[in-house]
């Protein structure tokens, strides 16, 4: 092989590109008729997108396989799509002309990713048009096969985050599920093993219904910490590591329905001025809530993240740390599970202060009413959960080592630094 097999051209020589267009809201579900619909980012996963809203009228779809990208603010996010898709206008799906190889073409963009974002047109939300992504000029190698050696190195990598994130879902559900039996349907162990509801129970009257005898309803504020976050200005913000930062905890790194999105960090700010800042400090088992959200789509008020390390990241305004005061009464697995249930999200939302946006306040998110177990029950569902969410702290690390190799590859190998040995299948060889 030799490097004169690399060439430049420009997209609009390799791929074809379909623009999505956005039906009128009549036609959008949640039920699961028509097509999965995407109008932006927000279900994007690593890879592969996930689905909350579908479409029975569909203007612009995107085909399985395609690489689907972020057209309006944020620029340049990237998923493959695992099935026929209805695109919002948000978004754009993009193939190969002639043989397809999808994944080779969704590493090839995330080569290329900075440029594009450079030919924003430089409205508020910050967009690029066909024409903008169809001029980009790019760098491929000729030879199929070589591209398709490249694309299975760096999918191995990023199946196998896919993989990791799995087990991780599968963890939280076991937690959900004995969540749900022991402290919603009051069917945790007696003394003698038995289901303490089923068996007969004393149960008691509280201001959230019928509890347990020896439970308590206490206000979140007693058996929480909370910490609003600071109110960082965006001129002393970076959009890149540089040097020793912290990473800047927004709303986007708040997956809804709960959970850690650790791809949504943008911003970073320089250790050395956040001397005076160590209350924003998040450390691991802290929760952060999310405060704000827009009345016309509320998806992520209220949802919480659990933080698995410590002092990466500090605390931006907008987002509330909840972190628990004595782990003996309550400890952050029951927490994490409890704040991110349906009941407790209703009750929550139900309080909220309403306009163009719906907000939290710190007074309202404190005097949310909460069931407080047993400390032997809680000590029995935290001997359990701890163990489950420490094995999913480190299959995050171990998450982190892999999309630090990943991206440490993908620029030498979609310029031709890095060659790869292959077969006449195509295969590593």
């Amino acid at each position: 092989m030799s490097f004169s097999e690399w060439r430049e051209v420009k997209l609009e020589d390799i791929i074809e590109i379909e623009m999505g267009q956005s039906p009128k809201s009549e036609f959008y579900n949640q039920t699961g008729e028509g097509l999965p619909f995407l109008q932006g980012n927000r279900t994007f996963g690593d890879k592969y997108p996930y689905f909350d809203t579908y479409c029975t009228e569909n203007k612009k779809i995107a085909n399985k396989n395609d690489v689907i990208m972020s057209v309006r603010a944020p620029v340049g996010d990237l998923n493959i799509a695992q099935t026929q898709i209805s695109l919002g206008r948000g978004v754009c799906a993009m193939r190969l002309k002639g043989e397809q190889n999808s994944n080779y073409l969704f590493y090839l963009m995330k080569h290329n990713i900075k440029e594009m974002i450079n030919r924003e047109s430089g409205t508020v939300f910050g967009s690029v048009n066909k024409k903008d992504i169809l001029g980009l000029d790019v760098k491929i190698t000729n030879n199929k096969l070589e591209q398709k050696a490249i694309a299975h190195i760096l999918s191995t990598l990023d199946d196998k985050i896919e993989v990791n994130n799995q087990i991780n879902k599968t963890l939280e559900n076991m937690a959900q599920a004995i969540f749900k039996q022991w402290f919603v349907d009051f069917e945790f162990p007696n003394e003698d093993g038995e289901p303490y509801k089923s068996s007969g129970g004393e149960m008691v009257e509280s201001e959230l219904g019928m509890i347990p005898k020896g439970w308590v309803v206490k206000e979140l504020g007693d058996v929480v910490e909370f910490q609003n976050g600071y109110a960082f200005k965006s001129k002393d913000l970076l959009d890149k590591e540089q040097g020793d930062c912290y990473r800047v905890f927004k709303m986007g790194h708040i997956i809804k329905g709960g959970g850690l999105n650790k791809e949504g960090t943008k911003s970073f700010v320089p250790k050395k001025d956040c001397l005076t800042l160590a209350r924003y400090l998040i450390k691991k088992g802290d929760l952060l809530m999310c405060m704000t959200d827009m009345k016309s789509n509320v998806a992520l008020l209220g949802h919480t993240a659990l933080m698995d390390e410590d002092d990466k990241y500090i605390l931006n305004q907008r987002v509330g740390l909840l972190r628990t005061i004595d782990p003996s009464i309550i400890n952050y697995p029951y927490l994490y599970i409890l704040s991110n249930s349906k009941d407790f999200i209703e009750n929550l939302r139900s309080r909220a202060n309403s306009g163009v946006q719906v907000n939290l306040s710190t007074k309202e998110i404190k005097e949310t009413l909460i069931i407080v177990p047993s400390k032997h029950i809680h000590k029995k569902y935290n001997d359990i959960t701890e163990k489950v969410f420490a094995k999913s702290f480190n299959i995050a690390k171990e998450n982190e080592v892999l999309k630090n190799a990943r991206d440490t590859l993908l620029p030498k190998l979609m310029s031709g630094e890095i060659r790869v040995p292959f077969d006449e299948e195509g295969e590593v060889s």
